[in-house]
């Protein structure tokens, strides 16, 4: 008899079978999640609460793309009532910059990715080209598989900012995409 591998969630829990696991798509939307958390996590006090020239601060990055995950798999995947401190905050494309917490945008990123995990862990191939009605005034009406697609770019884009920050600050290079431990196997 063969040996039956199990596939792991950021959230450490099992996703049964390989055979069973989410598509790799959404496995490498796990990896943005990882690395948002990893780069975040190491930038310097100076870029968190400032912009530095043209660049966001790292606190409006970290706030923007959890408010961005919330509205694609939090409140419109699976209904959810919104994020309250998110909620609040003004940091869509386009809006004025600001400086939120950066304390606060990191555990409101740690709140929406624990709500996303269910959702994103119950996806499988057939699930891409879902229709996903909440979105259709965002442009169209995007499938399951266009919104992983612009969330993985947009997180790993933002990542690389944050990497730049870093490095701007005098930090270490943080040698951005790292290790994509959930969708490399």
């Amino acid at each position: 008899m063969g040996r039956v591998t199990t596939d792991t969630t950021p959230d450490g829990s099992s996703t049964g079978p390989a055979s069973a696991r989410p598509p790799r798509l959404v496995r490498l939307l796990w990896d943005a999640y990882d690395e948002v958390e990893r780069v975040a996590g190491a930038l310097p006090t100076p870029g968190q609460g400032r912009a530095i020239g043209r660049l966001n601060a790292g606190s409006w990055i970290v706030a923007h793309v959890a408010q961005q995950q919330e509205a694609y798999w939090c409140t419109g995947a699976q209904g959810l009532e919104p994020d309250e401190w998110l909620a609040g905050l003004d940091v869509g494309f386009g809006s004025e910059p600001s400086v939120p917490d950066y304390a606060e945008s990191l555990a409101a990123f740690g709140r929406v990715r624990a709500r996303a995990i269910p959702y994103l862990r119950s996806l499988r191939d057939g699930d891409l080209d879902s229709i996903m009605e909440s979105s259709r005034g965002s442009g169209g009406a995007p499938t399951v598989g266009d919104l992983l697609v612009r969330s993985v770019g947009h997180l790993f884009v933002h990542t690389g900012e944050l990497a730049t920050i870093a490095s701007l600050v005098g930090a270490p290079d943080m040698s951005p995409p790292g290790r994509l431990t959930h969708s490399t196997g």
